[in-house]
């Protein structure tokens, strides 16, 4: 989250793509509440959310619903440095 925060502060843009257990702590709200509101671009896998019995509706409002080709596009995008945790 503070990598993020940082890369965000410095004006770059930042996408963070939630998948298997990160997704499980969107009902925690705030914190990814506050990456939204800083304008980073949020997305939480559909399959890692239908996969432990959680909904959409455990995604806080700005949260994107995405999957594996939504993922692949945005590494494959000229000028995207990923870094995976």
């Amino acid at each position: 989250l503070r990598l993020g925060g940082g890369l965000r502060g410095d004006r770059r843009p930042v996408t963070v793509f939630l998948i298997q257990n990160a997704v499980a702590t969107l009902g925690a709200g705030e914190p990814w509440r506050s990456l939204v509101d800083a304008g980073i671009d949020l997305w939480a896998d559909e399959f890692s959310l239908r996969a432990r019995g959680l909904g959409e509706k455990r995604c806080p409002p700005g949260v994107r619903l995405g999957g594996a080709d939504d993922l692949v596009r945005m590494l494959m995008t000229d000028g995207v440095v990923a870094v995976w945790h």
